[in-house]
């Protein structure tokens, strides 16, 4: 089958006849440039989990509106795709700086010695030993090609990954982006039904066209005047998830393609993308059981456990060791060691919360002769009566019947949430627990955080 004729040049044939130096121009003086990129990116690549992170905790308290798969463990996953792919980075990065400054001292040797390695002038080694190395390593200028070679490549494969990443990564934004607000625009009765209903239709969907594309790249229907158009619309229709990223992706791919023999190419790719899939799989493994506090599976000693709250000192359940930017997860109190008269819990107020709330608790009419101030305060203190309701407080045994929580923005971190001040008349020198409960679907209380802290009152 003939192929089409390329796009018509928008250059002169003057500049089309230039263009060949100014390429070998480009090529030439790229090295410099290169090394600037590799250490710029080696830098963002080690900033970047860090941001994620924030990234991450600010979706799960501000944005999650729930605490299913889709909402709570799927932007981990994706952030554990981006933040594996970073770390891979880093390392293709890293090799290429390390390759390409290797280069330029090859290079600097090379100006200072034009003849490179003459290996009958080295006195150490045998003729046959001499014969063997300039066989086997071959003239300086030769290796100093093969290495430029190779130093763009890795950064071409460096930069190819970085698009890949960033579209599936993209792909996963959107999904989650799509279900978020099928959650904030239709009323919760309609929402499952729609919710269920729109995850067939995209499963199907993806199947069928998953299934269609290997089918017509198939070598008999690849060629077929009649199929091949609805295959190349098929893969086109798909290079919409990556947002802008599919074309260019397309150029450093379809150049390995064209240039490298086929059973090359396969065997390359498939040692290349088994080993950054098993590393990338295994990132998002032990974030998932990071996110799931289960992180101690991983840890080889036999008599230790991070997984009994009430055994467990949590630095990030305590203002004087916690750090200041960093999230309160779920309740926070002034110290381990209390010394003061009380006990100053905070409670973070997630977002996912919400739809528990709206469950159980349905706001009263408001009478219409109300003004907007007495609304406000009257809509606060019913909100803070459903919290006194909904949360159980414990010191050891003793339930605190009324809290007396007040709405508040934690000073570090800037969470909104309820704080109140426990008197501790009571309290036993030594170690204590406060607990946190609320109902479960048949109102009994049961655990939604623990804190131990010891109480050392001054004298």
């Amino acid at each position: 089958m003939d192929l089409p004729e390329p796009l018509k040049s928008e250059t002169s044939p003057a500049e089309e006849a230039n263009q060949p130096h100014q390429l070998s121009d480009l090529t030439s003086q790229s090295w410099n440039l290169e090394l600037v990129i590799s250490g710029a990116a080696l830098f963002a690549t080690l900033n970047l989990p860090d941001f994620l992170d924030s990234v991450l905790a600010y979706y799960h308290y501000n944005l999650m509106t729930d605490t299913d798969y889709i909402h709570e463990a799927l932007p981990t996953q994706t952030m554990a795709l981006i933040k594996g792919g970073s770390y891979f980075l880093f390392g293709a990065f890293l090799a290429h700086f390390i390759m390409r400054a290797f280069w330029a001292g090859l290079v600097g040797l090379l100006a200072v010695y034009p003849d490179g390695i003459r290996y009958n002038q080295i006195y150490n080694l045998s003729q046959y030993a001499q014969k063997q190395f300039a066989q086997k390593m071959g003239s300086l200028p030769d290796y100093i090609i093969r290495l430029d070679r190779r130093c763009n490549i890795i950064f071409a494969l460096a930069f190819s990954l970085v698009l890949l990443l960033l579209g599936i990564a993209a792909a996963y934004g959107l999904f989650i982006l799509f279900e978020i607000s099928l959650q904030l625009l239709l009323p919760n009765t309609l929402y499952n039904t729609t919710r269920e209903l729109v995850g067939w239709i995209f499963g199907i969907g993806v199947g069928v066209m998953s299934v269609a594309n290997y089918i017509l790249n198939l070598p008999r229907f690849r060629e077929n005047p009649r199929l091949a158009p609805l295959s190349f619309r098929l893969i086109q229709s798909s290079s919409a998830v990556f947002l802008g990223l599919y074309k260019p992706l397309l150029y450093i791919t379809y150049t390995f393609y064209s240039q490298i023999p086929k059973e090359v190419l396969k065997r390359r790719l498939a040692w290349f993308l088994t080993i950054f899939f098993l590393a990338e799989f295994s990132f998002m493994g032990v974030e998932l059981l990071q996110g799931l506090g289960a992180s101690d599976v991983l840890d080889s000693r036999s008599f230790i456990t991070l997984r009994v709250p009430d055994k467990t000192a949590n630095a990030n359940s305590f203002d004087n060791l916690r750090p200041p930017s960093e999230q309160i997860n779920t309740a926070s109190i002034q110290a381990d060691v209390i010394r003061e008269p009380y006990v100053r819990l905070f409670v973070s107020y997630p977002k996912s919360l919400d739809a528990e709330l709206s469950k159980r608790y349905h706001e009263p009419n408001w009478p219409d002769s109300l003004t907007r101030k007495e609304k406000r305060e009257r809509r606060a203190t019913w909100y803070l009566s459903v919290f006194e309701s909904y949360f159980g407080v414990y010191l050891n045994d003793s339930l605190y019947k009324s809290p007396g929580f007040l709405f508040t923005q934690h000073v570090d971190t800037g969470q909104r949430g309820l704080t109140t001040v426990l008197l501790t008349a009571n309290l036993k020198k030594g170690g204590n627990l406060l607990k946190l409960t609320v109902p479960d679907s048949t109102n009994k209380p049961m655990p939604y955080y623990q804190i131990p802290f010891w109480y050392v009152p001054e004298n």
